[in-house]
């Protein structure tokens, strides 16, 4: 019976997936099919409520942002550079060019050869055959410099085509790494940056992650619609970029929430750089509606690397302490670890 009331309620979930997804006129790709099952299931919130504000017939590309950002194996996958076939045709190529520049040369050896010990062997040579010789090596040699020269320009023509190669895939790996809306890093880059700090064990690691949300941002797109809202993210994030220095990160990891990684700071710097973010926003984030002003207010969670065994545990620490944050709004920042009210 539970296996039969499992099957009826994953049953129910697809039928609502395929309903709402004709209903707003999604394409039916799989991924697509992937991301609105993970939005009804509603493991993620955050996922969850962007895929229920899409409107009616959603750009593609917007649908492929939302599933990267939170790392969705379809979209991730389909954003993966394909394999480049014409490479390996080269290098096949190559290899081909250099079996035969390789056996004309040995061609060249052997004829030399020949000729020596003809000529060491035929005292009564004279110089008709002599010429002769020579003819039938400047001949082998010939067809030696041949191969070689196809050689040369094969090999720099290959270059060239794999330096263009290396340069589009580093091309659209930036852009699978930017976030198309502020131009920040994306969550799969700072995916990458977590992992990258735990990889070296010689790596220092006195670095605070900060999980910073803008709270009211579902209210103000409900208030004043989603265009405020998204001119409340990129003024946000253009903030947010002119406060971090040349060794920390931002990123943009959520609709209003970003990820700060601060570089050389110890626990007792949490406080202030909080208080240097908040005081970023209130004095350069005017948003004005006839309505009035309504408070922009920042929810802030924060953790130690030295004080995680990896970057899963890292980063669960700092999500603990942002969700500690939302429930006490007088307080500026919620630290992992501080044995105070929220008790994370």
């Amino acid at each position: 019976m539970p296996t039969q009331a499992r099957k009826a309620a994953q049953d129910r979930t697809l039928q609502a997936v395929s309903q709402h997804m004709a209903r707003i006129e999604v394409n039916g790709l799989p991924r697509n099919y992937e991301l609105f099952y993970e939005a009804h299931c509603g493991t993620d919130v955050g996922l969850s409520r962007e895929v229920m504000a899409l409107p009616v017939s959603p750009n593609q590309t917007a649908l492929d942002e939302i599933g990267i950002r939170y790392q969705l194996p379809g979209f991730v996958a389909s954003g993966l550079p394909k394999s480049r076939n014409p490479d390996i045709l080269l290098i096949a190529s190559l290899r081909e060019k250099m079996a035969s520049g390789a056996e004309q040369k040995r061609g060249f050896s052997r004829a030399l050869e020949a000729v020596a010990k003809s000529l060491r062997e035929d005292n009564g040579a004279g110089p008709g055959d002599i010429l002769a010789e020579i003819e039938y090596l400047s001949v082998s040699l010939s067809d030696a410099v041949v191969a070689e020269t196809e050689l040369e320009a094969a090999l720099r023509s290959g270059a060239n085509l794999l330096t263009v190669a290396e340069q589009d895939a580093s091309s659209a790996r930036a852009v699978m790494l930017r976030d198309r809306m502020t131009g920040l890093p994306n969550h799969a880059a700072f995916t990458e940056k977590l992992e990258a700090l735990y990889a070296d064990d010689n790596e220092s690691r006195d670095t605070a992650l900060f999980l910073v949300a803008v709270s009211d941002i579902s209210d103000i797109a409900d208030t004043y619609g989603e265009a405020a809202a998204t001119r409340i993210v990129k003024k946000t994030a253009a903030i947010f970029r002119k406060t971090i220095k040349k060794d920390d990160f931002l990123a943009r990891i959520g609709k209003a929430e970003f990820a700060f990684l601060f570089r050389h700071v110890g626990r007792d710097a949490i406080k202030p750089i909080a208080n240097r973010l908040t005081a970023s926003i209130n004095d350069n984030l005017v948003f004005a509606t006839s309505e009035g002003t309504p408070a922009i207010r920042l929810s802030m969670g924060a953790s130690m690397a030295t004080e995680a065994f990896s970057p899963q545990q890292l980063r669960q620490q700092a999500v603990l302490a942002a969700e500690a944050s939302r429930a006490y709004p007088r307080t500026n920042v919620i630290i992992h670890g501080d044995t105070g009210r929220s008790g994370v």
